[in-house]
């Protein structure tokens, strides 16, 4: 079995090929840093063919334009194409970014509805600009692609924290704990948010998990920390870790701040049970380490 991991030097690729590496599993790792552009579907399958490659782990399945074509390209070439979906397929996501207004649902299963709005982070960019790609980025249409291709994978990931985090998505909290303040500022409604995190390695470890699992085969799954406390609890757990004893302070955010752009009281707290039975899996990482790992990449 050789796997080939498209994106394998970014945030998620390193761990994700170690993981199948540790399982002895043969591993192309591909990235544009590594000369191979997933955009050209044509090279890809020659890879593919040339390697003999079985598997494919996807992380950088954004948009239609360079997702549909290769998954043309590589039909019948693989046996099994794993996709790194996320949460913000569900309909809670349109709402907690005010694209529309739909019945709140406290837990997301697999089967919970889905935005009916598409393009969620669309904001008519510049076509030079380094994020103009979030313009075209939607999920669910890829997982329909995926979804239509016998024995493919789906991963729907949570909020995904740890080294290398390029969105920093604990730092409202580490940058003052880390600096030995004596208070941190927090708005309420944000206090009060509940979303489903997993840590970097342990999200790997479920991808390649379900490369390699034959119960994962055509199925969608969540996957995530298995509870998904409020930002109270994350403050709480992060200062035990890290031994700081200030104190927290509820202070509304300004209104033109990017909390303001959304609706806190949509949750995005997302069911991963289904996921830990069929495959067996649980996180490889103990929380304390991994929060202490993502305190220290902070601090450096």
């Amino acid at each position: 079995m050789t796997v080939l991991v498209l994106g394998a030097t970014g945030f998620i690729g390193p761990h994700v090929v170690r993981a199948l590496q540790a399982a002895g599993r043969e591993v192309v790792a591909a990235s544009r840093g590594l000369g191979v552009d997933r955009r050209d579907a044509a090279s890809v399958r020659a890879l593919v063919r040339e390697r003999r490659v079985t598997q494919v782990v996807d992380l950088l399945a954004y948009a239609e334009a360079d997702t549909l074509p290769l998954l043309d390209a590589l039909d019948g070439e693989v046996e099994r194409w794993v996709m790194a979906s996320s949460c913000d397929v569900y309909r809670n996501y349109e709402g907690l970014h005010r694209k529309a207004a739909p019945d709140l649902i406290p837990l997301l299963t697999e089967d919970a509805p889905l935005r009916t709005t598409r393009y969620p982070y669309r904001a008519n960019r510049p076509a030079d600009a380094d994020d103009a790609w979030l313009d075209a980025y939607d999920k669910i249409p890829l997982e329909a692609a995926v979804r239509a291709r016998p024995g493919h994978v789906i991963l729907r990931l949570p909020m995904v924290f740890g080294p290398g985090d390029r969105q920093r998505r604990f730092r409202w909290l580490l940058k003052p704990m880390l600096a030995g303040a004596e208070r941190l500022s927090v708005d309420p409604a944000w206090a009060a948010w509940r979303t489903s995190y997993g840590y970097v390695e342990d999200v790997a470890d479920a991808l390649a998990t379900a490369v390699l699992h034959p119960a994962a085969s055509g199925r969608t799954f969540n996957l995530g920390l298995p509870e998904a406390p409020d930002h109270r609890a994350w403050i709480d757990r992060f200062a035990t870790v890290l031994g700081w004893s200030g104190a927290v302070v509820e202070a509304p955010a300004p209104p033109d701040g990017p909390l303001a752009a959304l609706d806190l009281s949509y949750p995005v707290v997302i069911d991963t049970g289904a996921f830990r039975t069929a495959c067996g899996w649980r996180e490889v990482t103990p929380l304390d380490t991994a929060l202490m790992r993502t305190a220290e990449a902070e601090r450096g």
